[in-house]
């Protein structure tokens, strides 16, 4: 009988503790919500707890919002799902023709896409090295591309066209090389001469005009006084330079996307090969399939692990445009496209308990203004992978409060550091956060807070809110 009434006991303080955690997350997120700023911005929330599966608050949970680079939480979660992770992204080296005694190869060479986003000048080195190691000395020979796994569509849909020279927006292929971005990087020289303008990696494709001046000071800093400018109407990449920076300054360096990822890979493979195997005449060509008789010569890679990384901890928006390439070329889409990987997810969705007709998704970035999703519809997920046998590698690859990613000078003095991990997003009035983080009871809670609807200049209060909401849940 003692025995009984112990357990009656425990049982009974252990659900009013859960209670009380409960009404006090409540409280304490109650008094953020009701502070003015939420008179003219939109907020949801929802938080569930993993450990105890309940919910324990809610605040607009169904509104459906733009989730920025929240979507990207949607997105690595489906492609863990159904590409899993020992998914490996390929692109591959092969040549016709034949190679003489003299190791020269007399035939083509092709270099086929496979969606990495990963793919680097250093894998390209890599792929030259292969050719060397062939018995390869030089090249008679064209070069193409075979991009055939992919459509022709270089941008997301709604993606603003104003953001044509922003890294965040790359032009996308099939082949797209070092991000599809070029680092453009300004220093200053002696007062009243033209500052030193260096392009990373070193290319005949991008063409810079330097018409900036060094000066003595500058009340600007160079990244409101150097403008940079390029064409919107060709698919050349003529970056035309400008304005002024101070002798004192440091260097200022710029990351610009590249038109024509298909062009930026031939040129730059081709000077590479022409550095290491300079007898080589090779003519760059341009798009063709792989014909049937080529031999390989050897494969760059990159494995999902660390796509996935890139695009939640860093925000990368190629990566996860890439994943839906992938996930769509995998199911079959001949060529993938963007919408053949969206019905992966769709279907992953649906597994996770979400209806068809209760959101929209056009991207895999959440870069688009067309993409809606709730509080609620984002907690179901981040439920559905803490279940799932990938919950740690999808985990690992968030961001951690305070120290890494896009959260590593975010929350640092507080509970949160070390502690949360997430996903950040933001656009244009647009701030959210949603992910995990462990509560004072030791519950692991999941959390989604979506803010909308307010203007820039008070994006920075925007944010310290999404932070105060997210701490609150740990205090």
């Amino acid at each position: 009988m003692k025995i009984q009434l112990k357990c009656v006991f425990v049982t009974f303080l252990f659900y009013s503790t859960g209670v009380l955690a409960q009404q006090d997350i409540a409280a304490r997120l109650d008094r953020i919500l009701s502070d003015d700023f939420f008179q003219t911005a939109t907020v949801g929330v929802a938080v569930f707890d993993l450990t105890a599966q309940k919910m324990l608050y809610t605040h607009n949970e169904r509104r459906l919002c733009r989730p920025a680079s929240n979507l990207k939480l949607i997105t690595t979660a489906a492609a863990l799902w159904s590409l899993t992770p020992r998914y490996v992204f390929r692109t591959g080296l092969f040549h016709t023709g034949t190679i003489d005694e003299l190791g020269r190869l007399s035939g083509d060479i092709f270099l086929v896409g496979g969606f990495d986003p990963e793919l680097k000048s250093s894998d390209l080195d890599a792929l030259v090295e292969a050719i060397k190691k062939k018995g390869i000395e030089s090249i008679d020979g064209k070069l193409f591309i075979d991009v055939s796994m992919g459509d022709t569509v270089f941008w997301g849909k709604a993606w603003s066209w104003d953001d044509d020279m922003e890294a965040f927006q790359p032009y996308m292929s099939p082949l797209t090389l070092n991000k599809g971005i070029t680092r453009v990087r300004v220093n200053p020289s002696s007062n009243g001469n033209m500052p030193n303008i260096t392009v990373t990696p070193e290319t005949s494709f991008v063409q810079i005009s330097n018409r900036a001046t060094t000066v003595q000071r500058s009340a600007e800093p160079p990244l409101r006084s150097l403008v940079f400018n390029r064409e919107l109407i060709d698919m050349y990449n003529h970056i035309d330079i400008s304005g002024v920076i101070a002798v004192s300054a440091g260097a200022h360096e710029r990351r610009v996307s590249l038109k024509n990822p298909d062009g930026y890979i031939l040129t730059v493979f081709t000077e590479k090969i022409l550095e290491q195997l300079p007898e080589s005449n090779i003519r760059i060509s341009g798009r063709a399939i792989l014909p049937s008789e080529a031999q390989n010569i050897g494969y760059a890679t990159n494995t999902i692990t660390e796509v996935i990384r890139q695009a939640n901890k860093e925000s990368d928006n190629l990566s996860t445009e890439m994943l839906l390439y992938a996930m769509g070329f995998q199911q079959g889409a001949r060529p993938a496209t963007t919408q053949s990987g969206i019905a992966v997810v769709q279907r992953m969705l649906e597994q996770a308990g979400i209806g068809q007709n209760t959101y929209r998704i056009v991207d895999g970035s959440g870069l688009s203004n067309q993409n809606y999703l709730s509080p609620l519809q984002i907690v179901t997920v981040l439920n559905f992978m803490h279940q799932s046998a990938n919950f740690n590698q999808f985990r690992q690859s968030l961001a951690i409060a305070g120290i890494d990613g896009t959260l590593a000078h975010r929350m640092r003095d507080t509970r949160a550091l070390r502690n949360l991990t997430a996903k950040t997003g933001s656009l244009t009035s647009v701030s959210t956060l949603s992910g995990y983080v462990t509560a004072r009871n030791g519950n692991l809670l999941a959390f989604s807070i979506m803010v909308q609807n307010f203007v820039d200049r008070t994006a920075t209060v925007a944010v310290n809110y999404v932070d105060k909401i997210a701490v609150a849940l740990i205090e």
